[in-house]
């Protein structure tokens, strides 16, 4: 068996409960350094040649352990498990994942001596993992069968946009902590005063830096008095009234407005996709729960109280 350094995955016991979490395989993904003299001589050839795809066969059992062997079958369900997390097509992360296979089957057959399949600990244990392995194979298999269609997809993109239709807006304020702060710097914008400048000097926001500058917003971004105030106003124009908030008294300057741009259905699709089959979890489930006789034992609570010192020390006398 090679020895492999830098690709590391825990062994995944699919049918076990004995998992090898401080074990760990690796394979060398560096590329060795070029040298000065090698890199001037590699730069010559004008069309470097391609590297050629390897194949290899994984053989079926892929291992004999004391003479119990390690099926092709057995091989390609760890594979499968081990595929979103690191590449298992290559014979270097193979041998890796036999090697692993190994040493737990050398822990299993020396469990076996031990007879721990008789302990009630580990029995309970495999119980739970039998449990939930059972559960879960039963809601992928629906999700499986029940994959969410594209008319449905598409129906549930539309009623998502429809709710995100509407304006976006471009303004900049300055913030008060009084209606007569915010009277006095609308009647000095009125005079010809530059909002960006005012906003500076005067604003208690931390956009004053940025002249009050807001960027681009949605009314839903804003607190209502806010968002509905700069909805009835002119591009162009500031606010002629001082605007309340929680925040204090705002004098507002809509720069620009413009229709807001829903993102597109590849863009929302997964989302899309995830919370459809979430409702589908929680539909099939609800089917099984109607269809089903429960019948749930209430949980006793018993409050245990502190002994009082004379009987405690009563007690502690009686002992003695």
């Amino acid at each position: 068996m090679n020895k492999l350094n830098k690709l590391t995955f825990p062994l995944l016991a699919f049918s076990s409960v004995f998992l090898l979490s401080g074990t760990v395989l690796a394979t060398d993904n560096k590329k060795p350094e070029t040298a000065p003299a090698q890199a001037a001589s590699a730069a010559a050839p004008a069309t470097p040649a391609a590297p050629q795809p390897v194949a290899f066969t994984v053989p079926d059992p892929v291992a004999v352990i004391n003479g119990t062997p390690i099926s092709k079958a057995t091989f390609e369900q760890y594979a499968q498990q081990l595929r979103s997390r690191t590449k298992t097509d290559t014979p270097e992360a193979s041998k890796a994942l036999v090697d692993q296979l190994v040493m737990e089957e050398l822990l299993v057959q020396e469990a076996n001596k031990q007879k721990l399949g008789d302990d009630p600990q580990v029995k309970q244990q495999l119980e739970i993992v039998k449990r939930s392995l059972l559960a879960s194979t039963v809601v992928r298999r629906m999700l499986s069968e029940n994959a969410p269609s594209e008319d449905a997809i598409k129906k549930e993109y539309e009623t998502a946009i429809a709710a995100m239709k509407g304006k976006e807006y471009k303004a900049s304020h300055i913030l008060v902590d009084s209606e007569d702060k915010a009277k006095e710097i609308i009647a000095e914008l009125k005079k010809g005063g530059n909002f960006t400048e005012l906003a500076k000097a005067k604003s208690s926001d931390s956009s004053a830096a940025n002249g009050g500058d807001l960027g681009w917003f949605t009314p839903s971004m804003m607190v209502p008095p806010f968002a509905q105030a700069v909805a009835k106003m002119e591009k162009g124009k500031f606010s002629e009234e001082p605007v309340q908030t929680p925040f204090g008294w705002h004098v507002i300057l809509l720069e620009d407005s413009r229709d807001a741009t829903p993102p597109s259905l590849d863009e929302l699709k997964p989302q899309i996709q995830q919370m459809l089959q979430s409702k589908m979890v929680n539909d099939y489930l609800e089917k099984l729960r109607s269809g089903a006789k429960i019948e749930v034992k209430e949980i006793q609570v018993s409050e245990t109280k502190p002994a009082a010192p004379k009987a405690a020390a009563d007690a502690k006398e009686e002992k003695k």
